[in-house]
């Protein structure tokens, strides 16, 4: 039997995955308010099997055993989104990352990001006990 989403169009705000048989999928009502329920057309997850691996989101730092676990996390946080590397979205998030990180760096007295991050990698290496090449110790 099919899994389908549907949504109230009433206003109530019901949205579920629900088993319904093809002989009542236009006869759906919302349980909250009697409505006759939409069925919404989803986009297919092309994640891999999900039972034998779970799905593991870097971005946001959690990862979902099932898809209708990811569904629903999309449904109570609309604005996160999986992008591409190479998508616009996501190139400009990292273009405005990068020059915030920029400004940052000149507010704290570096050149730019990389002499900052030269400047802490030094910085780490003294710390751990680790010598500068360039340093001779007489």
């Amino acid at each position: 039997m099919p899994i389908y989403d549907f949504k109230c169009p009433k206003g109530c705000g019901y949205f579920n995955d629900i088993v319904v048989p093809l002989a009542d999928h236009g006869k759906t009502t919302c349980p909250e308010c009697k409505a006759l329920m939409v069925t919404v057309i989803s986009e297919v997850a092309l994640i891999g099997p999900m039972p034998s691996k779970p799905l593991v989101v870097g971005q946001i730092g959690k990862s979902f055993e099932s898809g209708s676990d990811w569904r629903e996390y999309q449904r109570n946080n609309p604005d996160c989104a999986i992008v591409s590397a190479d998508s616009k979205q996501w190139k400009d998030h990292h273009d405005m990352a990068r020059s915030k990180a920029e400004r940052k760096a000149k507010k704290q007295g570096y050149n730019d990001l990389e002499h900052k991050r030269k400047t802490r990698r030094k910085e780490k290496a003294k710390l751990s006990g680790k010598v500068d090449s360039k340093i001779y110790v007489h």
